[in-house]
């Protein structure tokens, strides 16, 4: 008989073997424990949830959350949810429940469903859809990451806008209070966000204070650098506060990409209004137009990539590349 319960420390070791057998062989959560600790480790339990069989102790299937605030009913991302054949065919879904009721989620929202999360996700009665993607490219001879076929840089007034790093949690708060926080679905809270972007084990995320041309500043942007070889990109991982920011930042991204030699800025996300982008000098990636622009990076792979969701049930989600998994080191 399989069980299914929420797993704690001592489990590590099997799920790691797991993982590296029969989800993504080499993947760094199979590989560097450290890392697993970092993503999963909840005091001395872990948000991941296995199926197991009785006698043996065999893992037959996982389910791990992105857990993203401290109180009784959080929000959160499923990742990691892979099934082998067992003696129970739903047991995809059952962890799946049983994840749900254990942590007494609110929501749940994850983006890059495999082909097998998009099955399991459309049996649960969802509909997939799939994260916008836009771009700017930068004012280049020649280009080695992306592909440019149609070198579209569509022209922006000056907005006064500009990006000023920050360094710390505290000059967030600043800006975004934890009750601003508090109020969005995905709800976070500054323990996630500071472990998050302020204290990764792996990258380093540049943190920016969109200001206005008044001098003022009501939102935040997080972006991370991506290198192959001499070549460089900027992506947006994050954003908090006022949406329409979004829209009038092209000069001052327009400047970083001739100060640091971007070859592009690029954004994944769902809830934004795609009229801020176009209006602000965005260019909407055709996964089947003639123009490329990676998303992955490790092995490099020069194609436009679609991440797929499930649409929500409710309005007002806001949902960008560094939520849920999909910005994980390989």
């Amino acid at each position: 008989m399989i069980t299914i319960r929420r797993a704690v420390y001592e489990d590590i070791t099997n799920i790691m073997k797991f993982m590296d057998e029969n989800w993504k062989p080499g993947n760094i959560l199979a590989k560097n424990r450290a890392f697993f600790e970092w993503q999963f480790v909840d005091g001395d339990k872990l948000n991941m949830f296995l199926g197991e069989e009785d006698e043996s102790g065999k893992i037959y299937g996982i389910i791990g959350a992105i857990v993203y605030n401290g109180t009784s009913n959080p929000d959160v991302s499923g990742c990691t949810w892979q099934v082998i054949k067992s003696s129970n065919p739903m047991l995809g879904l059952d962890l799946s429940d049983f994840m749900y009721r254990e942590l007494n989620v609110r929501y749940c929202f994850a983006a890059g469903l495999s082909k097998k999360a998009v099955r399991l996700n459309e049996l649960l009665g969802c509909t997939i859809t799939e994260m916008d993607h836009y771009y700017r490219l930068a004012d280049r001879l020649d280009y080695q990451i992306a592909r440019v076929v149609n070198k579209e840089i569509p022209d922006i007034a000056e907005t006064g806008y500009s990006l000023e790093p920050i360094s710390s949690a505290e000059e967030m708060k600043e800006i975004i209070s934890e009750e601003a926080l508090a109020e969005q679905i995905l709800s976070k809270d500054y323990a996630y966000i500071e472990k998050r972007y302020f204290r990764h084990p792996v990258y380093h995320y540049d943190i920016w204070k969109i200001v206005d041309d008044k001098g003022s500043s009501h939102s935040v942007l997080i972006t991370r650098d991506e290198v192959m070889g001499d070549r460089r990109v900027c992506e947006i991982i994050d954003h908090y506060g006022r949406r329409e920011d979004l829209g009038r930042i092209a000069p001052a991204l327009d400047r970083l990409m001739e100060i640091e030699g971007y070859e592009f800025v690029d954004v994944y996300s769902f809830g934004i209004p795609v009229e801020i982008y176009e209006q602000g000098g965005f260019v909407r990636c055709d996964t089947s137009g003639g123009n490329i622009i990676p998303n992955y990076f490790h092995p490099f792979v020069q194609e436009n990539i679609s991440l797929k969701m499930a649409q929500p049930m409710i309005g007002g989600v806001v949902f960008f590349r560094g939520d849920g998994d999909q910005d994980r080191p390989c």
